[in-house]
């Protein structure tokens, strides 16, 4: 009897809901065009488990699966007991596809574990697994060949890590424990292990809390099982964060590693110093940058200058505006790395304005610039883009927005050139009662030296039929061309179909 009211009290707690269906595929041309059917399945499928509940008063969990019965599944669990414990896992598998045929390809399956412990309001523990493989065959290149590492590959990645935090007030630290196992079974050589320990601690100054420092050191050695090879890394960083003002606020950052190459005796030193400034106002914001930072080894010696400016600006709740810029340059010092020195900057804008509640509009720029003075190389393209949303209460919404690329590559062979075209729009609505409806449209255009296009549709409805029961529809289409690569086109129809059932306390 008791077994009984329990059951029936947990269930009353229990929510979510269950979707059933298929999936209808229909596809021809070079099936390792589109990446977004690489992991559509024709046939039955279990589409969705939502559930939610209390398994007593103080504590919850959620399960979220989808396409349980096909190689596209994904999984998320969690459980917690609030500010005591919490526990998390996860799964997904994709499909890669490298041939016209699609039967070269790859299947990746990854699965994570986590929990977090809190035994008091000063201390919590935390620890998580990771567990990710990856299987499937090569493509060598040129076609018909043997390439040096085989055909297929099969191997997998475990990771795990520990940690503890100690806190209290804005004082606090912390030190992690990360474990890493590589195993290749079709090429034992590779197999490697690797261990790094972490130290963290933060706090304000003692005689003055609007200076707030961050200090982490780690410590750590990867090494092949079968073999010489070992490296030991060791990082040093340091992060101070000053507000003399609130309406100031001065930031610096120190970070250092070392590389060490036990076999071939070998030092790589990395070294970098980055300042910030901002200044606030209620109107905006303003913020500068400057960064050195120094590569030293034993065969080459490279130093990075890097800056970036921005400004943000809202002068009202209906119009925000924010402009940035920033640059680097590499110089080789002893002139022996491949690219020798690079010279790049950026430089982006965007303005966004709701003339009225229910619109929103905008407008974007970009221009990128990539330069290799030695080597006679260059890259650089620019980006105008605009964007719209229309919402109408009780009808729905419209959304669209559009963006033009121009990218030119001057290399030592020729010149080489893209314009592209980027048009997506969505229109939502639920004004008809127990109906909701959805179309949009993603359309691709590249031209210049390449001649690609590519478009994805979709049209989509959910009915409600009965008080706990629904059904929705939905229905891709995506095409494919390449009319540089003679034969080379896509197209593909998609139908998926659910019938869902609600549960509810």
């Amino acid at each position: 009897m008791l077994t009984v009211v329990a059951a029936a009290s947990w269930a009353s707690t229990l929510s979510g809901t269950v979707r059933v269906g298929g999936i209808f595929l229909d596809e021809e041309g070079d099936r390792s065009a589109v990446q977004e059917t690489y992991d559509v399945y024709d046939g039955f499928v279990v589409s969705r488990v939502h559930l939610t509940g209390l398994l007593d008063p103080r504590s919850s969990f959620m399960l979220d699966l989808r396409d349980i019965n096909l190689d596209s599944r994904t999984g998320r669990f969690s459980y917690q007991v609030p500010r005591r414990f919490r526990l998390t896992a996860g799964y997904d598998q994709n499909r890669y596809v490298f041939d016209p045929a699609r039967g070269v390809t790859s299947e990746r399956k990854d699965w994570r574990v986590g929990a977090r412990f809190t035994p008091g309001t000063m201390l919590a523990l935390s620890g998580d697994v990771g567990y990710l493989t990856r299987e499937g065959e090569r493509l060598a290149f040129p076609a018909g060949t043997m390439g040096g590492l085989g055909d297929r590959y099969d191997n997998a990645l475990l990771t795990t890590q520990l940690g503890a935090d100690v806190r209290s007030g804005r004082r606090g630290g912390g030190v992690t424990l990360r474990m890493s196992s590589y195993r290749d079974d079709l090429n034992e050589a590779a197999d490697r292990t690797g261990q790094v320990v972490a130290a963290r601690l933060y706090a304000p100054m003692p005689f003055w809390d609007r200076w707030n420092n961050l200090l982490r050191a780690s410590y750590g050695t990867r090494k092949l099982d079968d073999g010489d090879l070992e490296h030991t890394l060791s990082t040093l960083r340091y992060t101070a964060i000053l507000r003399p003002q609130d309406a100031y606020e001065l930031k610096y950052g120190f970070d250092a590693s070392r590389v060490e190459d036990d076999a071939l005796d070998n030092r790589t030193d990395r070294v970098v110093n980055d300042f910030d400034a901002s200044w606030f106002h209620r109107l905006g914001r303003v913020n500068a940058g400057y960064g050195y930072e120094l590569n030293d080894d034993d065969r080459s010696l490279t130093s990075y200058h890097s800056w970036h400016a921005g400004a943000s600006l809202r002068p009202d709740p209906r119009v925000s505006a924010r402009v940035d810029y920033a640059g680097r340059v590499k110089k080789d010092e002893e002139e022996l790395t491949l690219l020798k020195d690079v010279e790049s900057s950026r430089i982006r804008a965007k303005l966004e304005v709701r003339p009225i509640e229910a619109l929103t509009v905008g407008g974007d720029f970009a221009r990128r610039e990539r330069e290799f003075p030695d080597i006679d190389v260059s890259v650089d393209g620019t980006v105008i883009g605009a964007f719209g949303r229309w919402d109408v209460t009780g009808w729905g919404a419209v959304s669209a927005d559009y963006s033009h690329s121009d990218d030119e590559y001057e290399n030592l062979l020729a010149p080489f050139e893209t314009r592209s075209h980027v048009v997506t729009g969505r229109v939502e609505t639920g004004r008809i009662r127990r109906l909701t409806l959805a179309s949009g449209v993603t359309y691709l255009d590249i031209r210049g030296d390449l001649d690609i296009e590519k478009s994805m549709v979709f049209v989509e409805g959910s009915l409600k039929l009965a008080d706990r029961y629904h059904l929705s529809v939905k229905y891709n289409v995506y095409n494919y061309d390449d009319y540089v690569l003679i034969d080379r086109y896509y197209t593909a129809n998609v139908v998926r179909i659910d019938l869902g059932y609600d549960l509810r306390p």
